[in-house]
């Protein structure tokens, strides 16, 4: 049987799509895998909101995150009908230089510690969202954009909050300011948080460039979907490249891409502030 060199060429590239197709198809099972463990916290991602709790990998935050499972708070967000997940980078100890080409470098032990701790606590409440960053202060702006992400992308609520793991939400305040802003028929976005700064009250709010805009606390705020879709999808890159114009405060830098958000696409965005929405766990 005599095959054409052309018909080969033809058959390979078949081939090799298919090969690609169903390495593809194993990356997406695995990742759907992951998703459908981590939904085990989340019970209902069609929910009205899904509330990103920022927490971090050290061995001291362990106990607000088991405090916040024991006191009722999450219970509570449940019942509501809204979808939470602790958000958390890869451990780093105080010190360990990350900027040089160390090829073999290894994790410190401090470090590989707190991971074989942090598997044991996934394995045994499945709520926690890992992002692959390392997680050290001068990156919570990177934390802030993985809960959007994870939000926008992976879950179907209409809001989407962030807020501290010392913190409890108020899920019948959500509710109400969810309400309201609906009931007034506005078509402007929603961004609500319990404080509200004008962004000009400290020198350092103002960033390399001197920009300033209002922001909330970063002890907790809620964005409508769409405003956050926005941030993270079509100015996605502003959105990542902060340094440029905010600093190392993710929540006023979440200040600056609403306002950038704001001028380039002309959206209205309704500000709602209320105390109530968050408490003491």
């Amino acid at each position: 049987m005599k095959v054409s060199l052309g018909s080969l060429i033809l058959w390979l590239g078949c081939y090799a799509v298919h090969v690609e197709s169903a390495k593809t198809t194993r990356t997406e099972l695995t990742f759907l895998a992951r998703r459908a463990r981590l939904a085990t916290a989340l019970p209902d991602q069609k929910g009205q909101v899904f509330i990103g709790i920022k927490s971090a990998p050290k061995s001291e935050y362990r106990s607000r995150r088991d405090h916040l499972r024991s006191s009722g708070c999450l219970k509570s967000i449940k019942d509501a009908g809204f979808s939470y997940a602790f958000v958390m980078g890869v451990p780093m100890s105080s010190g360990h230089d990350l900027t040089g080409h160390d090829q073999g470098g290894r994790d410190t032990p401090e470090e590989r510690k707190n991971e074989e701790a942090l598997l044991k606590e996934i394995e045994e409440h499945g709520d926690i969202l890992m992002l692959s960053m390392r997680d050290q202060y001068a990156d919570l702006t990177d934390k802030l954009i993985g809960v959007f992400d994870f939000g926008v992308h992976h879950t179907n609520a209409q809001y989407i909050m962030e807020v501290d793991d010392d913190k409890c939400v108020v899920p019948s305040v959500l509710k109400e300011i969810i309400d309201n802003h609906r009931n007034s028929n506005k078509k402007s976005e929603l961004w609500a948080g319990a404080y509200l700064f004008n962004g000009k009250e400290y020198e350092s709010m103002k960033g390399p460039t001197g920009i300033t805009a209002p922001y909330f606390s970063g002890n907790g705020c809620m964005l409508s979907r769409n405003l956050a879709r926005t941030l993270v999808e079509d100015d996605r890159d502003h959105t990542v490249l902060s340094g440029i114009y905010g600093t190392t405060a993710d929540d006023a830098n979440l200040g600056k891409w609403v306002k950038f958000a704001q001028e380039k696409h002309h959206i209205e965005v309704d500000f709602k502030q209320n105390v109530a929405m968050l408490r003491n766990p």
